[in-house]
């Protein structure tokens, strides 16, 4: 079992924060997709859904299935220091005998060094354990998991060099969910990349219908974010031999995206196209959109991978790694707000050339 103090300090370096906290959030992801629970920024419209009816509403989820949250990231934190890994590359099925196995009448047992978790006395822990049902709700959530990725395991055409189906992790299954958004529910993502299209399609009218004429300002901010769109991804380096842009590098050039906008908005002739300038600004409000709504809602998962790739072992294949960390459902939300960002850089090009 790992040193208590170097596991917790290996996970705050990892994730920005103790082990118990990412836990709960990654463990919550996995409870939210199986429940159907409506946790978007903006949730729709209350009442019955019909492709869930059973999805259950705030009360019920928080009485209950925070509970069943509670014990699944308890096992989490164990098993991770038990085979001295990070919290999100316990392999999942491996859980299913931590909170409804052989592993079970142990969780309770011995301090967890981390956070808040550290002043739990053993009643703490086994009030958390909690009694069978929880412990088989637990262990359903994790079925749940394991059945949608078998149906759904297939490897990516792009990526196809015949390796392996890599381990599943709750880290990486919990990426995939929140990707594809809970499956009667459009995914969080999806809004404000609609919203970035409508921008544009409002810009692209006005320009194109004499609505609004661009100014020299207009003109030279439009080349500047241009180049920035259409340069093609480089970070991070890539292993000898193997050709870009690779599937990490798509997206970690999403947060290159939203901090060049910002910075570019800061001068002085830029003000007025930026979040503090003119609201009705057509050029500024389509920009801004696709750089911070649609552009944003990359930034956790780029976060994410970025300390992966930095962490993933020399010797192991590109492939084998983007198949294990970009499920297909974080790469249909990449190619989403990739589409946005090209069809903003055609009207950004068609700005710069007006006379």
């Amino acid at each position: 079992m790992a040193d208590g103090q170097g596991w917790e300090r290996r996970n705050e370096h990892a994730y920005g924060m103790v082990a118990w906290r990412r836990a709960v959030m990654t463990c919550g992801a996995l409870v939210v997709w199986s429940t159907g629970y409506d946790n978007r920024a903006e949730p729709g419209p209350r009442g019955p859904r019909p492709g869930r009816p059973d999805a259950p509403g705030a009360a019920e989820f928080n009485s209950m299935w925070m509970r069943v949250v509670a014990l699944l990231a308890l096992a989490a934190c164990r098993a991770a220091r038990e085979a001295d890994v990070l919290v999100d590359d316990v392999e999942l099925p491996t859980l299913i005998g931590w909170v409804y196995g052989a592993h079970t009448a142990c969780l309770h047992r011995g301090s967890l060094e981390t956070g808040e978790a550290r002043e739990r006395t053993e009643t703490g822990w086994l009030e958390l354990v909690g009694d069978e049902r929880r412990q088989r709700l637990a262990r359903q959530v994790l079925a749940d998991h394991v059945a949608a990725h078998t149906a759904c395991e297939r490897e990516p055409g792009d990526t196809g060099d015949g390796t392996e189906s890599p381990p599943l992790t709750i880290g990486d299954r919990a990426r995939a969910v929140r990707a594809a958004g809970i499956p009667d529910l459009e995914p969080d993502w999806a809004g404000p990349v609609s919203h970035a299209r409508a921008r544009i399609e409002r810009l692209e009218l006005a320009l194109h219908g004499g609505l609004w004429t661009p100014t020299r300002e207009h003109r030279r901010f439009a080349e500047i974010l241009h180049h920035t769109l259409v340069a093609e991804p480089d970070y991070p380096s890539l292993p000898e031999g193997h050709h870009g842009p690779a599937w990490v590098q798509r997206v970690l050039r999403m947060p290159h995206i939203g901090s060049t906008y910002l910075a570019v908005t800061e001068l002085p002739e830029f003000v007025a196209y930026g979040p503090l300038g003119n609201a009705g600004d057509p050029l500024g409000n389509a920009v801004g959109s696709v750089a911070t709504d649609a552009v944003q809602t990359t930034a956790n998962m780029a976060v994410d991978l970025e300390k992966l790739w930095a962490a993933r072992p020399a010797d192991q294949p590109v492939a084998l790694w983007e198949r294990a960390h970009l499920p297909a459902p974080v790469r249909t939300q990449v190619l989403a707000v990739e589409k946005v960002v090209q069809e903003l850089s055609v009207i950004l090009f068609d700005v710069c050339r007006r006379p």
